[in-house]
């Protein structure tokens, strides 16, 4: 099952193929611009869910971590 940051991240990178499908299939400087700024809102986008998938990967390494010390007889 695919995980909501990495189905965010598809998402993310959907948009930004159609946003850049409608900045070559414009001629109208107005929605250029529009697709343009849209396009850079997915590109930030993308990198947030990056970056929030690998600190849940680091989150869940810490936590696997603190289990095994917690497991270690004293």
């Amino acid at each position: 099952m695919t995980k909501p940051t990495e189905m965010a991240e598809y998402n993310f990178r959907s948009a930004q193929s159609s946003f850049t499908r409608g900045i070559l299939n414009t001629t109208d400087v107005t929605a250029m611009d529009t697709f343009a700024g849209l396009q850079h809102i997915a590109d930030g986008l993308v990198n947030l869910s990056i970056g929030l998938r690998a600190t849940y990967m680091l989150l869940e390494e810490v936590n696997r971590k603190l289990d095994q010390q917690s497991l270690r007889p004293r």
